[in-house]
């Protein structure tokens, strides 16, 4: 069975989400992020840190880190 909720604003039921870039600042930094988004309102249901960016990020550090040595 397929996990879903019911997007808060529109009441449709969510089987699925659009995901929509945006940054995701903090107090010295900021960071790729992502929206997921209401597909029949655009209602956003939830952000975060875009866990593939940060992915990234972390291993060109420690690339970046290890040439240093």
């Amino acid at each position: 069975m397929t996990a879903s909720g019911i997007c808060p604003k529109c009441n449709m039921r969510i089987t699925q989400v659009k995901l929509e870039g945006v940054s995701v600042r903090g107090f010295q930094t900021s960071y790729l992020g992502v929206s997921y988004v209401c597909p029949s309102c655009s209602c956003v249901l939830s952000v975060a840190i875009d866990p593939l960016a940060l992915k990234g990020e972390t291993i060109s550090a420690i690339l970046k880190a290890m040439d240093k040595e």
